[in-house]
């Protein structure tokens, strides 16, 4: 099945941002303008200096996916300034980053950053570019030990963002989708599903995919995060993991790696990212 984007001229400016590698802040050695007196918070939740959780998967100079956590894009928050800082995978120097007056969503500064998901509290999802870098990055205010229910169960429905290793007419294909996952606190069970399409920036056409399952969930009683496979035999990086966010696990974030057949050649391509969801 095939449909437009809702609004592809969004959906470039935002994806390109991670999809290419393209675009370019000066790095964080450069000097970013002067954060706005009141800049639209990425984690409303915040209002004290913190360091955020962060989980996505990032790529260099168009590389294999990078998933594990010190290959990340690093976010805190400065309650001083009321403004937010990045530190790039690798580096030990932090950079500011603001909201562009134009548009709230978009972020520039030590690198190039697009909010993806207004609305939430304690997490978000970032895609994001340094020129050298770029990836789809879910932060959040990780649930402390102890904030996890261990009895009832609950539904969390959201969205994932990722890159592909797919390119057509010289462009970046992205992917998109909805995230529905269920968890048995008591028995420390979780089930779910990604609803994914893919979005060719050359043509700003999307395509969707077919439901894909989870399996081989791990999600013990009380536990603060957890992991699993999708339901596929194609070949590739297979894979994800997340963890709850919020002082009673009221949200939660995660990356992927997710392999896929192309709805255009027919090809087995990769993609991964960052995904986010709320407790319904």
């Amino acid at each position: 099945m095939r449909f437009k984007t809702i609004d592809p001229i969004l959906l470039v400016t935002a994806f390109s941002l991670a999809g290419c590698g393209g675009g370019g802040g000066g790095g964080v050695a450069s000097i970013p303008p002067p954060p706005p007196a009141s800049p639209p918070a990425i984690i409303p939740a915040a209002t004290t200096s913190q360091q955020f959780t962060a989980v996505g998967a990032s790529h260099l100079s168009g590389g294999a996916p990078l998933l594990g956590a010190g290959d990340q894009l690093q976010v805190r928050y400065i309650q001083s300034s009321n403004s937010y800082e990045v530190q790039l995978p690798h580096s030990q120097t932090w950079g500011a980053i603001s909201p562009t007056s134009g548009n709230p969503s978009f972020y520039t500064g030590a690198l190039e950053a697009y909010v993806r998901q207004p609305g939430y509290q304690y997490s978000n999802v970032l895609s994001w570019s340094d020129g050298t870098y770029s990836g789809f990055e879910a932060i959040g205010v990780a649930t402390p030990a102890g904030g996890v229910p261990v009895t009832g169960s609950a539904n969390y429905s959201g969205n994932f963002w990722g890159q592909t290793s797919e390119t057509y007419m010289n462009k970046p294909v992205t992917a998109f989708g909805g995230v529905e996952l269920s968890f048995d606190f008591a028995a420390g069970g979780l089930s779910g599903r990604f609803l994914p399409f893919v979005v060719y920036l050359a043509t700003t056409d999307d395509y969707t995919l077919s439901p894909v399952n989870f399996r081989d969930t791990v999600h013990s009683e009380g536990a603060t995060s957890f992991s699993g496979a999708f339901d596929t035999n194609l070949p590739g990086l297979n894979s994800f993991t997340g963890l709850f966010t919020g002082p009673a696990a009221q949200e939660l974030i995660g990356n992927f790696a997710l392999p896929y057949q192309s709805p255009m050649d027919g090809l087995i391509y990769q993609s991964d990212g960052g995904f986010d969801a709320k407790k319904q």
